[in-house]
C-alpha cells in the first residue's frame, strides 16, 4: 500500500512539473525577528520581541510573457509577524494588483503602494521597518496616506526611466475605498518623479484624498490619545515633499521635506503613543559602508500646526552587518519625544528570498 502511495505522489509531481516550469511566478518574501528594550512614560524597561515595525512579509510576482514586447504582471502580497503570528497574519494585505507592462512602462490595477511612500522616504531610511525607522517617529509622516501607505481600489501608470527620469501617476474612483489604516477615502489621486544622475537622486510627490468620515482613529478625529483634529469629513487632505540623496563610494546622504495635513500616529516599536495632523516634517540621513557593515544616522522633526499637539523629535543610530547580501543582522538605538521621550534600543535579524 505504501509502495502504491509513493509511486501515485511521483506520478503526480513528474506530470505537474511541466505546468509548474510554464507557470512564471516566482515566491518573495522578507522575515525579521528585533528584540527591544523600551522605556519611557508608561513603559518601564519593557521588552519585546517579534517584527512590530511591519517587515515580515510573503508574496508572488507573476508574469507571462503576451509577445510584442508586451507581458502581463500580477502580485499578491500579505504582512505577517513571524513571532506569534499577529499583525493580522495572512489577513494583512500589502500589495495586491494586475497589469500590463511593455517598453512603454506599465498600467496595473487594484491595491498599491503610493508613489508618496516609495519616492524617496523609506527606500532613503536605512532602519525602515525597524525599531529604529523614522516614519511613525518624528522623522517621517506614517499612516495609510503617509509612508506607510496603500491605496485601494487604484489605476496607476509607470513610466520607463528616460534620461534618468522616471515618474508614477496614480487615480482611486470615487467608490469610498478603505484603506485598512484610514477611513473612507474619495477621490484619491497622487503622483511620484525621481531623476538620477550619476550619485545624485532627487525627488517629489503629491497624494490627496477626501476624508468621508468622521472617524479616522489614526489621523486625530475623535482620537482618543490626541483629541480631535483636523481635516475630520469631508475635507481634501493634502500630502507634498521634495528631497535629495547622495549615494557613492560607501557614503550615503539624504534630506527630505514634507508639508502634510496628516502626519499620522506616533508609534514606538508598534505602540501608539501620540499623532499629529498639520505638519512640516525634515528628515536627514548620513551613513558609511565598508566592506560588509553599515554605520548610519538618522535625524528627524515634526513641527506639527495643530494647538492641541506638540512637535516631535526624533534621531537613531544603529550598525548593519551583511552575513551575506540578503541576511543581515543589526543593533541600534533610537529616541523619539512628543512631550514625552521613549527610548529604545535593540537586536534583529533579516531575511530576505
Amino acid at each position: 500500500m505504501k509502495k502504491t502511495l509513493l509511486a501515485m505522489a511521483v506520478g503526480a509531481t513528474i506530470v505537474a512539473a511541466p505546468v509548474i516550469a510554464q507557470a512564471d511566478v516566482k515566491m518573495f518574501g522578507k522575515i525579521q525577528v528585533e528584540v527591544v528594550n523600551l522605556d519611557g512614560g508608561i513603559y518601564d524597561s519593557y521588552t519585546r520581541q517579534g517584527d512590530y515595525s511591519g517587515m515580515s512579509r510573503v508574496g508572488f510576482d507573476a508574469s507571462k510573457d503576451l509577445g510584442n514586447g508586451l507581458k502581463a504582471i500580477g502580485r499578491l502580497a500579505w504582512g505577517l509577524n513571524p513571532s506569534d503570528g499577529s499583525n493580522g497574519g495572512f489577513a494583512f494585505a500589502r500589495s495586491q494588483y494586475v497589469g500590463l507592462a511593455g517598453g512603454w512602462g506599465a498600467f496595473i490595477a487594484g491595491r498599491v503602494q503610493s508613489p508618496y511612500k516609495t519616492y524617496g522616504g523609506v527606500a532613503w531610511d536605512p532602519y525602515v521597518a525597524t525599531f529604529m525607522q523614522a516614519r511613525r517617529m518624528g522623522g517621517m509622516s506614517g499612516d495609510g496616506t503617509g509612508h506607510n501607505g496603500f491605496v485601494n481600489d487604484q489605476l496607476v501608470y509607470a513610466s520607463p526611466v528616460m534620461a534618468g527620469i522616471k515618474f508614477t501617476a496614480h487615480y482611486g474612483l470615487d467608490e469610498d475605498s478603505v484603506d485598512g489604516a484610514n477611513g473612507g477615502l474619495d477621490g484619491t489621486w497622487g503622483a511620484g518623479v525621481s531623476g538620477t544622475w550619476g550619485p545624485v537622486e532627487v525627488i517629489g510627490a503629491y497624494l490627496t484624498y477626501k476624508n468621508t468620515t468622521n472617524t479616522l482613529p489614526r489621523v486625530g478625529c475623535a482620537d482618543p490619545v490626541t483629541g480631535p483634529g483636523p481635516n475630520c469629513g469631508g475635507d481634501s487632505i493634502d500630502q507634498a515633499k521634495i528631497g535629495i540623496r547622495y549615494k557613492g563610494n560607501g557614503l550615503t546622504a539624504a534630506l527630505q521635506y514634507e508639508d502634510v495635513d496628516n502626519a499620522g500616529a506616533i508609534r514606538v516599536n508598534g505602540l501608539r503613543v501620540g499623532g499629529n495632523g498639520e505638519a512640516k516634517i525634515i528628515f536627514a540621513n548620513l551613513g558609511y559602508k565598508f566592506g560588509n557593515t553599515l554605520i548610519s544616522g538618522n535625524w528627524g522633526t515634526t513641527d506639527t500646526k495643530a494647538d492641541n499637539t506638540s512637535d516631535v523629535d526624533y534621531w537613531a543610530l544603529g550598525a548593519r552587518y551583511y552575513l551575506a547580501k540578503k541576511v543581515s543582522t543589526y543593533l541600534g538605538y533610537a529616541e523619539t519625544k512628543q512631550d514625552t521621550k521613549y527610548k529604545m534600543y535593540g537586536v534583529g535579524m533579516r531575511y530576505d528570498f
